[in-house]
């Protein structure tokens, strides 16, 4: 009896209770309908834009670089010896020469010394045939290590190269080999010159640039001509776009005007598409693009950042045209 009074007080006490709660609205547990009071959230960091204002302009799609003037009846001198060393490089690179200048010189001491004393024993006499004939086969090719010690240019012209093997941080004790080039000696004739301009793959593949493009060249330096003139791509060492680190284009120089020289530096301009009328441009940088669709950037009326969908025409390095989306003055986001 004792354990149903105590259980009957508590039922009577939980009524009671569960009674109070419904009335002041105070009890979470039954408390369906009511929303918790909404915490109070800090002001955002306010996201700060660079804005840019859509103009117009011409946009030219251009690719500028250089071009070496290179003769292809260049002239590549080496030795054909062995088993020597070098005295001396005469010449540098870019240094004038006339046919019959030395370039460079082996150093022949031994050579010369070791030929006296063979010379020596041969006029002593007291020789076998086979030991006489032995030292006449090493005297001779001393002798033409001798003889063939100076390598002279063939022709006029200028040199474009020296082998650095032999005077940068030269080592006393290297020896030519047979067939190495050590000088190459460029032709003043214009007749086998061609422009060489190299540029890198992915440069390149941004260009249509291709055979029987057209260039524009103009002299470089500050105290020429300035009047470009215009020559054509005859050739190219691979197809732009294709992998590589540069890709070499030959230039015609048939029609240059006559003061052009081997050994010049001209500025090369290839033009491929031209805006000739005034079009609406944006920068390069503030353009997007996902899934194939252009778009920028705007600002709305709560200056939140929304996307802008755009078309696209010409670019170089710095604009793009837009054909539609925006309007001339519209603000959009640039970063």
């Amino acid at each position: 009896m004792r354990i149903r009074e105590k259980v009957s007080k508590f039922l009577v006490a939980c009524s009671v209770i569960t009674a109070i709660c419904l009335l002041v609205g105070g009890c979470s547990l039954f408390n369906y309908g009511d929303k918790d009071d909404e915490v109070a959230l800090s002001t955002p960091i306010k996201v700060e834009y660079k804005m840019y204002r859509v103009i117009e302009g011409d946009i030219t799609k251009e690719f500028s670089g250089m071009c070496t003037v290179t003769s292809f009846g260049a002239v590549k001198y080496s030795y054909n010896v062995s088993g020597a060393s070098l005295d001396q490089m005469i010449v540098r690179s870019g240094q004038k020469v006339t046919k019959g200048d030395v370039l460079c010189r082996l150093n022949t001491a031994q050579e010369t010394a070791r030929i006296a004393e063979i010379d020596a024993r041969l006029e002593a006499g007291g020789l076998n045939s086979l030991t006489r004939k032995a030292l006449q086969y090493e005297r001779d090719s001393l002798q033409q290590v001798v003889d063939s010690a100076e390598l002279k240019t063939e022709i006029d012209g200028t040199v474009r190269y020296i082998n650095t093997r032999f005077t940068i941080g030269r080592d006393p004790n290297a020896q030519v080999t047979p067939g190495e080039c050590m000088v190459v000696v460029d032709p003043e004739s214009m007749d086998d010159a061609q422009g060489i301009m190299t540029v890198e793959a992915s440069t390149a593949a941004k260009y249509t640039m291709g055979i029987h493009s057209t260039v524009s060249l103009t002299r470089s330096g500050a105290s020429v001509d300035k009047t470009p003139f215009e020559a054509k791509i005859i050739g190219s060492s691979q197809a732009a776009g294709t992998d590589g680190q540069s890709i070499s284009y030959f230039i015609d120089l048939s029609g240059v005007p006559e003061d052009i020289k081997v050994g010049d530096r001209l500025t090369v301009t290839f033009v491929e598409e031209e805006k000739a009328l005034n079009c609406l441009k944006i920068p390069v940088s503030a353009l997007y693009s996902f899934e194939g669709r252009n778009f920028v950037y705007v600002l709305d009326s709560q200056g939140l950042r929304r996307e802008c969908y755009v078309e696209v025409g010409i670019s170089d390095d710095s604009f793009v045209e837009i054909k539609s989306g925006l309007e001339l003055g519209q603000q959009i986001v640039q970063y």
